[in-house]
């Protein structure tokens, strides 16, 4: 109790900047919306609007790439119904498995301009002649770029299709759904995802919350409140005791590799918002801990990625995707990496292993406050699940809560034995 009392009083005193909470403001006047934020600040002289769209890769109808296909005419046609030229810009979106983000920027007094090309995305999407088609070549371009690129993009798919027993959003193979791509199918994406009720609005920057409020009002007052479109993955999950191992061979590879997934279910919390300081303090000493027995002390490894991400409310997957150094057989790196796993909790976590960990964290959180693409990623981070945006300053709140025991109970859940799904990846000529 001691040390975390002298951590916390280190804390304030230091970031006492970043504790200072960040005001986030729910707006009631968002016509149909899930929902609407303003969040004031004087940091930046500009105005940014995120309208997000609760949907993204895992609701792929089939072919799969339609919901990037919809992204992409969405944002320029966006450009062409309020800039009159759908290349205007450079496009202003990205998606995700679960969300699709469209940012418009520029200074305060384009703020209502900036609302209304976030308005315009909701509406059907209307593009001049052929452009569309051009846009199906460019979406075919950078999936097969990507494909080459990254092969761990779908090793982690096909590991997660032997996870939960279903595509779950994924296509067997996005390169074969290429040729499939229509706009009438990402039109029809359109209809289905692109409702009010599955959109929150998040308007940032130097502008009064008065002003915001009267400005989404007049803009998204006209939506209707709408249906939220079905999303049959998202309370797909696998069987506790579920351990599948594939053995594939591909050409496509640079070495022999191994893509593990865990997936971990904690049993009573009802959000994953209540638990954000857990998680990132327990994710980078877990990571560290990884890297350590995967890359410092094992140089067969050569780490490609580990991630951890909240998938669903409060369920966690943890990815490792490890490629192997010459003459290192794919049954030896398996057990070692579950060996690994098994063991990571053997020498017990220390309160100064934690110290570190949340100081990094509220380093982070001091360094995103003056960066304007980091806060709006903050922003748009847990708001992508549909839940009310978090500031840098409150993140910065939620570590200064967080307990020792809070740490170590979360870390103990993500070790202990559960659902699992591992790709042992061979690279042929």
């Amino acid at each position: 109790m001691r040390v975390i009392g002298l951590f916390l009083s280190f804390f304030f005193l230091i970031f006492g900047e970043v504790v200072q909470a960040q005001s986030i403001i729910e707006l009631s006047e968002k016509g149909g919306l899930h929902a609407a934020y303003v969040v004031p600040t004087d940091d930046y002289d500009r105005v940014d609007v995120q309208l997000i769209v609760l949907s993204g890769t895992f609701d792929d109808p089939e072919p799969s790439g339609t919901a990037h296909l919809t992204e992409h005419l969405a944002a320029f046609s966006s450009d062409a119904t309020i800039l009159r030229e759908p290349r205007e810009r450079d496009i202003h979106a990205s998606i995700t498995p679960v969300s699709t983000v469209y940012t418009n920027s520029g200074v305060p007094s384009d703020a209502e301009l900036l609302l209304r090309l976030s308005r315009a995305v909701l509406d059907t999407p209307s593009v001049p002649a052929g452009f569309a088609e051009s846009e199906i070549e460019i979406i075919r371009r950078e999936t097969l770029l990507r494909e080459r690129q990254i092969p761990r993009r779908w090793l982690r798919r096909i590991a997660l299709q032997n996870l939960y027993g279903t595509l779950r959003g994924r296509a067997n193979n996005t390169v074969d759904d290429l040729p499939k791509l229509s706009v009438e199918k990402a039109y029809q994406f359109h209809k289905e995802h692109y409702a009010p009720s599955n959109v929150t609005l998040i308007v940032s920057g130097k502008i009064e919350p008065d002003t915001a409020a009267e400005l989404v009002a007049r803009v998204f007052g006209d939506t209707e409140p709408s249906a939220v479109p079905d999303k049959p993955w998202l309370d797909k999950k696998p069987d506790p005791t579920h351990r599948s191992v594939e053995y594939i061979e591909s050409n496509k590879l640079m070495r022999d590799a191994v893509q593990f997934i865990k997936f971990i279910e904690f049993e009573g919390e009802q959000s994953s918002i209540d638990m954000q300081g857990e998680f990132f303090i327990a994710s980078d000493i877990l990571i560290s801990r990884l890297e350590n027995a995967l890359y410092f002390e094992d140089t067969r490894f050569f780490i490609d990625d580990i991630d951890m991400h909240f998938v669903r409310n409060a369920d966690l997957e943890l990815s490792i995707n490890v490629q192997l150094m010459p003459d290192f057989s794919l049954d030896e790196a398996h057990s070692i990496v579950k060996e690994t796993m098994a063991s990571l909790l053997d020498e017990p976590i220390s309160s100064h292993e934690i110290d570190q960990a949340r100081k990094k964290e509220v380093t982070n959180a001091l360094y995103a406050k003056h960066r304007p693409d980091l806060f709006l990623s903050f922003l748009n981070n847990v708001a992508a699940d549909g839940f009310p945006p978090v500031s840098p300053s409150v993140f910065a709140e939620m570590l200064g809560n967080v307990t020792d025991r809070n740490v170590i109970n979360f870390v103990k859940t993500i070790v202990k034995p559960s659902a699992t799904s591992v790709i042992l990846a061979k690279k042929v000529d």
